[in-house]
């Protein structure tokens, strides 16, 4: 028997009953989605083989999606690897391909969510990035798609530098990505700014202000494009000082290091000196 002509699947449909659908959908999502950011991804700079060296996010919009689901709670989502810590936590959204296209008109974006791009929710305010985008379904209804699907992970910090102008998407960049601290000689002048741009006097060594602090003269910066050396000076807007010391990710107790307020924040919870910080086996065995 075939089937039935009125309710065709991947092909025709009426144009009435398409956009019924695609209101219902809207709706269903405006009663029990949420506000995200969308932040598009801007390339910078590439190696040969095209994989992504430097980006930045400096646009983003909101738009209302669904949330599906969340998986990894009752998997291995996060773990230790050759690479420092991994968070493989999943999280699925669904967002209106109607208001994604009249979205896209207003900000420029993409003709649907694309992979790499990041969202930013804020009732978590944890950033993901986009992994796959399901943008066909096996069976489209009246032969139209109205939804589509974004699945995401945990954002990994890199090199990639946020200026979207809403504080709390900007202020994680200052907060997780690598960064030391930086210790100076008194007699200096000026202070350095949050987020203003420092350089080297001698090694010519840039990088951002995360935290500054008078009193115990203690500088944390983050995203440097080179190493600092021992007592020269170091410039900002309206700061100049000298070092005295300075902190590196190159620790020698451990090889999980990827960002110093982690790992101060890790040392109070764990002992690395140990052999095994997580129980008692390993320096039990050490004792023989």
């Amino acid at each position: 028997m075939a089937t039935s002509h009125y309710f065709p699947q991947r092909y025709g449909g009426n144009k009435s009953e398409q956009n019924l659908i695609q209101d219902l959908v809207d709706e269903q999502i405006k009663l029990f989605g949420c506000d995200l950011y969308y932040l598009p991804r801007t390339i910078i700079k590439e190696n040969s083989l095209s994989d992504v060296i430097y980006s930045k996010f400096e646009k983003q919009f909101q738009i209302e999606m669904l949330l599906q689901n969340v998986e990894g709670f009752g998997n291995e989502a996060e773990f230790v690897s050759k690479f420092g810590l991994r968070v493989t936590d999943e999280i699925t959204f669904i967002v209106s391909k109607r208001r994604w296209e009249l979205e896209g008109v207003r900000f420029g974006v993409p003709i649907r969510p694309l992979e790499g791009d990041l969202l930013f929710f804020p009732l978590t305010k944890q950033l993901y990035e986009i992994k796959f985008v399901r943008n066909e379904t096996a069976f489209y209804q009246l032969g139209e798609i109205y939804f589509y699907t974004i699945v995401a992970e945990i954002y990994e910090f890199s090199n990639d530098s946020l200026e979207t102008g809403v504080s709390d998407i900007d202020d994680m960049d200052s907060l997780l990505s690598n960064s030391i601290s930086i210790i100076l000689k008194p007699g200096g002048t000026g202070s350095f700014l949050l987020k203003e741009t420092i350089t080297g006097g001698t090694s010519g060594t840039t990088a951002r202000v995360s935290s500054w602090n008078p009193t115990t003269r203690k500088l944390v910066v983050y995203k440097r494009d080179g190493n600092f050396a021992e007592d020269e000076t170091i410039t900002g807007a309206d700061a100049t000082w000298e070092i005295q010391s300075f902190d590196t990710l190159d620790d020698v107790n451990t090889k999980y290091s990827q960002n110093k307020y982690i790992e101060e924040e890790a040392d109070e919870i764990l002992d690395f000196t140990e052999t095994n910080a997580f129980g008692e086996y390993g320096n039990f065995m050490d004792s023989f």
